[in-house]
């Protein structure tokens, strides 16, 4: 398995764009450490002589440190603990391996690892922990053939046992460490997909476009221009800061959370065709948007793996919320 070409989200209303390879690339460096806690990349990075691949729908939810119940830590006589999960352990010696990872890959980047990285590491086993169990009362089951075969093929992409054995140990693991990895990943994959074929193929959208501007006096001489008859497409041409300029501010289809800024989004769907907007402030400036076309359509793939994505993402936010969780690190 190769590198593989990365889909990023330019700094754009728009989700169906690509970054050039070299923006991907930097993006793709800035995530990698995150990288090493990704369970199911775990085979894809094995397979891979390049860089680990960035997160996907497997992907353990990092975002942010999980609210834990006060504890106090296990006896000395006990296994060293770091957190339970719904009374099941996370080990203290599985914590601290998932930090020389996230160090290890920050290092091979000539980066140090920095901000509140423990804590996001723990937060990434619970979720885990917490995703496992939900598997395991779903009845998701993978097999040790199952396991064996995606073994053997990262041994087959490396070229030979001995050079996925050193892979394995510049990546702190043993060899069944690293097949109890690929189980959990192949669960958890089989989990989140099933999840994410819950999401309909078709929901409700609207075809738009919009006109970017620095200030709000911009934008209100825009919407007066608009109204004494001015041609939206040829304003926005001449005035939008957005990329969508060049074709005249159109957005193209999309869906409520098709979009990176979600005002514009809500903004469309709340105009009849035709119709256009006040000014719409956001982070990126103020907006003025107009919406041409609406009916329920097919989801465009970007659109329907950013609605998969966000279902998996409830998912792992419903878990935490029902869950008991204890931290003593």
């Amino acid at each position: 398995m190769r590198d593989r070409k990365i889909p990023f989200i330019k700094p754009s209303l728009r989700v169906f764009e690509k970054q050039s390879p070299n923006t991907t690339e930097i993006a793709s460096q800035r995530t990698l450490a995150m990288t090493w806690l990704v369970v199911v990349g775990l085979i894809l990075a094995a397979c891979d002589s390049g860089v680990p691949p960035l997160p996907t729908l497997a992907t353990v939810n990092t975002r942010a440190p999980v609210a834990s119940a006060s504890a106090r830590a296990p006896t000395s006589t006990s296994t060293p603990l770091a957190a339970t999960v719904n009374g099941q352990p996370v080990f203290l010696s599985d914590y601290q391996t998932e930090l020389a990872r996230y160090e290890s890959a920050a290092a091979s980047l000539g980066q140090k690892a920095e901000g509140d990285y423990k804590a996001r590491v723990l937060s990434a086993l619970i979720d885990k922990s917490l995703m496992l169990q939900a598997a395991n009362a779903a009845g998701i089951k993978v097999t040790e053939a199952q396991v064996a075969e995606a073994y053997n093929k990262a041994i087959s992409e490396r070229g030979n046992e001995a050079a996925l054995n050193q892979w394995l140990t510049a990546n702190f693991y043993t060899a069944d460490q690293f097949r109890a990895a690929l189980k959990e990943g192949m669960i958890l994959s089989a989990m989140q997909a099933q999840i994410a074929t819950s999401v309909p193929t078709q929901a409700e959208q609207v075809h738009a476009r919009h006109i970017l501007l620095a200030t709000q006096d911009e934008a209100n001489k825009v919407l007066a221009d608009l109204k004494a008859g001015g041609d939206f497409a040829k304003i926005a041409v001449a005035r939008s800061l957005d990329q969508s300029r060049v074709n005249g501010g159109d957005l193209g289809w999309f869906a409520i959370n098709g979009l990176t800024v979600p005002e514009v989004a809500k903004a469309a769907f709340d105009l009849q065709p035709k119709q256009t907007s006040g000014v719409v402030k956001t982070v990126l400036g103020f907006h003025v948007v107009q919406t041409l076309e609406r009916g329920t359509r097919p989801l465009s793939p970007t659109s329907l793996a950013l609605m998969q994505q966000q279902a998996v993402n409830k998912w792992i936010e419903d878990l935490r919320a029902k869950a008991t969780i204890q931290k003593f690190v």
